[in-house]
């Protein structure tokens, strides 16, 4: 199905998902469409047309994305994480080359100086074991905007030598970025200065904050109201109409899905509209570009 692609650990998944920024110039450029391909691997397949993937934060991303030029082109994108997983190499995210790391990393000589981690890469691992420095957060800060802190004693709580913790709704987060402006990447700044006030999403009359998601790691949290086209809107309504339709055949599904958007005190303006996605399950990749090149949804 259609939908935006949530954010995670600010510019470090923006890099590894083609996240929002990304989809965004895409779509500027020409057209993008989502999980329009069938993905396999030594002959089994991986990844259904039509269907959404699970990122290493519980929250669900398109599984392929087609992007259609001005002339015509097409260029075929998949989230490179699970190209990681599908050919069992590690991943990695180094910020101060904005370079994407996959498997072994050539070791520096001994003789050069060096710190003893590098403090740019993010892994997503799972550790063996507590690692022994961990990079931490703003604990207190963390506490403040609803967060949970979880125990040091434990492998689940960390993410390669990350701490990690638990926003307000339950997500997994990097502790290190709540507060952490040196951590920001440009663009997230220039949106920190729009969106945030002291540092936090402001909050209308009925208590509810608002904002954008790109700054939802930095905050500690993603905001109730999510900046829309020319509003805003609740993320799990949004996610409420898209699920009504998953596991719907062609001659079920009503093919589009409606949800609120408001302004920024919570007061309803109009009701935008988007399209199931297709039905493609079980089709061919040239099937699936040929019925999106016609204006298929099937």
């Amino acid at each position: 199905m259609k939908k935006r692609i949530a954010s995670f650990a600010g510019g470090f998944f923006a890099a590894l998902a083609l996240s929002l920024c990304l989809t965004t110039a895409l779509a500027a450029a020409g057209q993008v469409s989502y999980n329009f391909a069938n993905v396999s691997m030594d002959g089994t397949q991986k990844i259904a047309a039509g269907q959404d993937i699970t990122a290493a934060n519980g929250q669900k991303i398109p599984g392929s994305i087609l992007y259609t030029d001005e002339a015509g082109g097409k260029t075929n994108y998949l989230p490179i994480r699970t190209i990681s997983e599908l050919l069992g190499v590690g991943i990695g995210y180094d910020s101060a080359s904005k370079t994407v790391l996959l498997g072994k990393q050539p070791t520096k000589p001994a003789t050069e100086a060096q710190p003893a981690r590098d403090e740019n890469v993010i892994d997503l691992s799972i550790p063996k074991e507590v690692p022994k420095n961990p990079r931490r957060g703003d604990v207190d800060l963390i506490k403040s905007r609803g967060g949970t802190i979880l125990p040091d004693d434990d492998p689940n709580s960390y993410r390669g030598n990350e701490k990690v913790y638990r926003d307000k709704d339950g997500n997994i987060r990097f502790e290190y970025l709540v507060g952490n402006d040196s951590a920001l990447p440009e663009l997230d700044k220039k949106a920190k200065e729009i969106y945030l006030v002291n540092g936090d999403f402001p909050k209308n009359k009925k208590g509810e904050s608002y904002g954008t998601t790109l700054l939802a790691d930095y905050v500690g949290y993603a905001p109730d109201l999510e900046v829309e086209v020319e509003g805003y809107k609740r993320f799990a309504e949004e996610q409420a109409a898209r699920d009504a339709l998953d596991g719907l055949s062609k001659e079920e599904c009503p093919h589009e899905y409606t949800y609120p958007i408001y302004d920024k005190e919570g007061e309803f303006l109009r009701n935008a509209k988007q399209t199931c996605g297709g039905h493609f399950e079980g089709k061919s990749m040239e099937y699936v570009r040929k019925a999106l090149e016609e204006g298929r949804l099937w």
